[in-house]
């Protein structure tokens, strides 16, 4: 679970960095630091959030591994 929501608490700030990148290099501000913030956030979107699906899934589907041990196992 925190993966999931540290992954998506991330990507989220990204795309309100992103947001203000692509207002700035249109404006011709700081173009090479502003293409990188937007490459950055393209490569976390691709590769990082990709993974959320996944995630999630071992959540919500995740539980029968771990509750077909009997307490004593613990």
């Amino acid at each position: 679970y925190l993966m999931l929501a540290g992954n998506l608490v991330a990507g989220w700030q990204l795309a309100r960095s992103l947001i203000i990148a692509q207002d700035l290099a249109s404006h011709n501000v700081d173009v090479d630091f502003m293409q990188a913030k937007i490459a950055t956030a393209r490569f976390y979107a691709e590769h990082i959030l990709a993974k959320a699906p996944g995630l999630r899934d071992s959540i919500v589907d995740g539980a029968e591994s771990v509750t077909a041990l009997a307490l004593d196992a613990f």
